[in-house]
């Protein structure tokens, strides 16, 4: 068995949808289980509506709705070739969009909008989209099975960035999809979405297609897991800012979770955990060129020639520099400053300390009002916004000598704001002005790849 996962690139539209479910055919005999992503766009469109229902705006809320229904009606009058799939596509779909209407009047009634309320209105993209998949496949005389996402995967009640249950999405994979397969059918379900057990909708947090089909993975004891996208697989950088990037044929789990975490979208950086725990490899492949050997995720992967095997970066970053020089020959100075970071529930990314300093960036905007005004409280407070950090992966960096004098050589007269060795052993990471993270992007990837 082996799960495959389109993202919302690779059922963006009819073409789309066909490109993969012919994907789907080729792996037949391997027992596929299929997780799709909402149509690319449809997210964002969706939490648009969920705002201005919530504002009170059910006018444009509705046309919003009204938009994307006419989208998805394109792609099974275009993608689902027979008039028997099309009929029940088009019933099963109209139906959930008939739910979103009433959905979207409550909200406007209520004023309601918060995470709760936009997981109920976000999980209607991955729906659509699964719904489609499987009437496209059964069209082509692929036995295609829609399974509701809802009834296996079973979370907690954080909405926005639920946890699943993974004791009860194991028994609810075998009874759900492991039993359909075994019955000859190909499931269909939706990626980034799930319910609490009392039925209230959930999602996984962005990008959570991904962490989905890995879960799925884990708790099917698949054989393989495979990353449909739109680019050929892990790349030495983003080939957007840097020409030349090429395409990596493997790379370890933890390169490829430090990739994913510092900004390499191919990834939801969740991924690689319950792949690891079970040690099932993964493949990241292009749906627009099926044919591309992609790049394979493997628990030991070889090492790069030149010791760097890709670089990543994080832009739209803030930098807080807290100064205090009572933190000198004293202790608990870190936990009082991270207590507040965990009173706000604010993450941090890298983090580098001296005698009297620590220096740690932040994502997600601007930091919140009261977050600094508590850490000012502590000691001399900076803060620099606009920053990039930037993420140099390999295994055997720390081994190798040279590896950081040769980052900032390469970096000339850039100014470097932090540096820091990962504690992990095969990431290096430095900041930069986001205004400068092309240039940088471009000179360390002239460095290592000539």
């Amino acid at each position: 068995m082996i799960v495959l996962k389109f993202g919302g690139t690779s059922v963006g539209d009819s073409a789309a949808i066909v490109r993969a479910s012919e994907i789907i055919a080729t792996r037949r005999e391997r027992q596929p289980v299929v997780v799709v992503s909402a149509m690319a766009g449809v997210t964002d469109r969706l939490l648009d509506a969920a705002h201005l229902a919530g504002e009170g705006d059910l006018r444009s809320a509705l046309t919003v709705a009204h938009e994307l229904r006419e989208r998805h009606e394109t792609a099974i009058n275009e993608a689902v070739c027979r008039p028997g799939p099309r009929g029940q596509a088009s019933e099963a779909v109209g139906t959930h969009f008939a739910g979103l209407d009433l959905m979207l009047e409550a909200l406007t009634l209520l004023r309601e909008d918060g995470a709760k309320a936009e997981d109920a209105v976000l999980a209607h993209g991955e729906l659509w989209s699964a719904e489609i998949m499987a009437r496209a496949l059964e069209a082509r005389d692929v036995p295609g099975l829609f399974v509701d996402a809802r009834q296996v995967m079973i979370t907690d009640a954080t909405f926005g960035r639920a946890v699943p249950d993974r004791t009860m999405l194991a028994e609810r994979a075998r009874a759900h999809l492991a039993s359909a397969v075994q019955k000859g059918s190909i499931p269909v379900t939706q990626g980034f979405v799930g319910s609490t057990l009392k039925g209230t909708p959930t999602t996984l947090g962005r990008g959570g297609s991904d962490y989905t089909a890995a879960l799925l993975g884990a708790a099917l004891g698949a054989t393989e897991v495979e990353i449909w996208t739109d680019v050929d697989g892990l790349m030495t950088a983003d080939p957007r800012v840097v020409k030349n990037a090429r395409t990596l044929p493997e790379a370890s789990y933890d390169e490829a979770a430090e990739l994913a975490y510092f900004g390499a979208k191919v990834l939801h950086p969740a991924t690689i955990v319950p792949l690891v725990e079970h040690g099932i490899p993964v493949w990241i492949k292009n749906s627009r060129r099926p044919e591309a050997a992609g790049t394979k995720v493997i628990a030991k992967a070889m090492r790069s020639d030149h010791t760097v095997k890709s670089i990543a970066w994080k832009r739209g970053m803030t930098i807080l520099n807290l100064r205090a020089p009572r933190m000198l020959g004293t202790h608990g100075f870190l936990k009082s400053m991270f207590e507040v970071f965990e009173r706000h529930g604010t993450a941090v990314d890298v983090v580098t300390t001296s005698e009297v300093s620590v220096s740690v960036s932040l994502e997600n905007g601007a930091p919140p009002t009261a977050l600094l005004a508590d850490l000012g409280a502590l000691g001399e407070l900076t803060v620099s916004r606009e920053r990039s950090i930037f993420c140099v992966v390999g295994e055997g960096l720390r081994d190798t000598p040279g590896i950081p004098a040769r980052i900032l050589q390469a970096l000339g007269s850039l100014p470097v704001e932090m540096i820091s060795l990962g504690a992990s052993k095969i990431n290096l990471t430095f900041v930069v002005q986001d205004a400068q993270a092309n240039e940088a992007a471009q000179a360390l990837h002239r460095e290592f790849f000539p």
